[in-house]
């Protein structure tokens, strides 16, 4: 899926949003599943773990010399979750609004992600640019694993079109 088709189906998600009703278990009046603060926090815990992990992993495979470490260290930092993260706006918050609104109110959501991707974007070509040739074929095998999961399936693998 390209960025455009991605951009798309997320404003058509943030739209669609705007009229969907409240799900049931995800009601006003208490919290459900995924709005329940101590399982967020576990669900939270657990993908900062998986996140270390993942990292470690990828320093251990390219075994980072130490004229390197500086770059690797502003690419680790850059990788981790911001906190706090942008909050997307309420589907209830979104109602209140006219259609222009609520575009400009995606927009402004969508331009604090492309920021924050962007600063990785820069940390990751900054690391790459220090890597040997062998560095780079590692990395780029090991993020293509990672990358071919984003958006289709995570860690159940690739979807099929």
């Amino acid at each position: 899926m390209n960025i455009r088709t991605s951009l798309m189906a997320a404003t058509l998600l943030f739209c669609s949003l705007s009229f969907a009703q409240t799900a049931p278990g995800l009601s006003s009046e208490g919290p459900g599943r995924m709005h329940n603060p101590a399982m967020m926090q576990k669900m939270q815990d657990r993908m900062a773990q998986r996140h270390a992990q993942h990292l470690e992993a990828l320093k251990s495979a390219l075994l980072i010399k130490p004229e390197q470490e500086g770059a690797w260290t502003s690419f680790a930092s850059s990788m981790q979750p911001v906190n706090p993260r942008p909050v997307r706006p309420a589907p209830a918050e979104l109602e209140k609004l006219s259609t222009p609104e609520r575009i400009d109110k995606m927009m402004a959501f969508k331009a604090q992600r492309d920021a924050q991707m962007q600063k990785r974007a820069d940390a990751t070509k900054a690391i790459y640019a220090s890597l040997t040739t062998e560095q780079k074929s590692v990395f780029d095998q090991h993020t293509a694993k990672y990358m071919n999961q984003m958006g289709h399936g995570g860690e159940h693998g690739p979807r099929s079109h």
